[in-house]
């Protein structure tokens, strides 16, 4: 995990009213919460932007510099403009580099052109896009990756078969599916095994002499 740096201020006023003169300002109001402490902050806007728009934000690891203070968080909440859909607020939790937290860590697949099953009309159908993890921070990874070449309908990945680095865990417990490739080959075994089945508990027809 690489940690993103992030120039920050303390913010002197609460309310509505500050907030609007801070976007004015080119910056975006934000909380820093835990560890029985609330702070509040301002973030240069166009900074926190371009790393929001990258994706994954609620699984990435910021260091905020307060002058000569320097906080390691990992944001919480983001809230949007419900018409511009641009971040307006952000709520980041302090973390300790000992102790584990829950991240949302997405799902990236990978050489799906090189899929035999994919290629013959196959579908990939990913039951978990994204996966709730336990990690120390420093291991947050930024996605899970799954390489799909070589993958022939039927075929799927559990939980078990992704290499997760050390300090990183699934908080749910057993042997979930991530992703599965579907497709024609297994419908029509299917088909045939329904056929079979139908045509042996058919009563056989008698013989007219």
């Amino acid at each position: 995990m690489t940690e993103l740096i992030l120039a920050c201020e303390e913010k002197a006023l609460a309310g509505r009213g500050s907030s609007r003169a801070l976007r004015r300002q080119g910056k975006i109001p934000a909380i820093i919460y835990g560890f029985d402490s609330n702070r509040m902050i301002s973030v240069v806007y166009k900074d926190f932007l371009r790393e929001y728009m990258k994706g994954s934000m609620l699984s990435k690891l910021f260091s905020l510099q307060i002058g000569k203070e320097v906080l390691k968080v990992i944001p919480r909440e983001v809230q949007t403009d419900p018409v511009t859909d641009n971040p307006i607020h952000v709520d980041f939790q302090l973390v300790n580099e000992n102790i584990p937290i829950k991240v949302s860590v997405r799902v990236k697949v990978i050489n799906q052109d090189k899929s035999p099953g994919i290629k013959k009309g196959g579908v990939l159908n990913i039951v978990k896009r994204n996966i709730a993890l336990n990690c120390i921070p420093r291991n947050i990874p930024r996605y899970l990756e799954i390489d799909v070449s070589g993958f022939e309908i039927g075929q799927n990945i559990h939980i078990n078969d992704i290499k997760l680095a050390d300090g990183v865990s699934p908080v749910e417990h057993g042997n979930f599916t991530v992703l599965t490739i579907t497709g024609r080959v297994e419908e029509e075994k299917e088909e045939g095994k329904e056929t079979e089945t139908a045509a042996a508990a058919k009563p056989a027809e008698k013989k007219v002499k």
